[in-house]
């Protein structure tokens, strides 16, 4: 009865390890790393022109809408359309140069995810003896994030390390879910 207790708080403190769709979000994160570490030139590629391509049409809807409302619509529709379409094409034109802002949003995302291991580490330590590979994989994840922050220029390379790092800590999603489902 104690140790249910136990596991009643960190679903508390842990919602992320409890929430049922955790193991469709950790198989999604894994393929997603897979991609990055055997395609990454094509994966950059990819996103740099699906972000152009989403801007582009957010850009052309904004135009439309202002010429449909020419009496009612804001001069804001038309401008913010313009520049959306631009920003659209220069990156459809360049789609490597959004890849450095996609690395960076990914470097936010893995320091916040090493945080909440880290976090979830401490939690589990009351409950289990195997909390310290999750508290390594914090850390580990918290470095790498960082260094992609801070140095989101390292092409390739680093693209391949978020890619087996994001099959690692899917892996280590799946060992956390067990861990607490247990």
């Amino acid at each position: 009865m104690k140790k249910k207790e136990k596991v009643e708080n960190v679903e508390i403190i842990s919602p992320k390890v409890s929430n049922p769709d955790n193991l469709s979000k950790t198989l999604i994160l894994g393929l997603v790393g897979l991609v990055l570490l055997l395609i990454p030139g094509t994966l950059n590629k990819l996103i740099g022109i699906l972000i152009g391509v989403a801007l582009l049409a957010v850009g052309i809807i904004a135009i439309v809408k202002y010429i449909k409302e020419k009496d009612n619509g804001s001069s804001l529709n038309l401008v913010s359309g313009i520049l959306y379409s631009v920003l659209g094409v220069i990156i459809i034109i360049y789609p490597y140069s959004i890849i450095n802002l996609v690395t960076i949003c990914l470097g936010v995302y893995l320091v916040i995810n090493g945080l909440l291991k880290l976090k979830l580490s401490f939690v589990l330590k009351r409950i289990t003896d195997k909390w310290i590979g999750t508290l390594i994989m914090g850390i580990i994840t918290v470095i790498l994030g960082v260094v992609l922050i801070f140095n989101p220029f390292a092409g390739i390379t680093i693209t391949k390390l978020a890619g087996a790092f994001l099959v690692v800590v899917a892996v280590f999603d799946l060992i956390d879910t067990y861990i607490i489902q247990k």
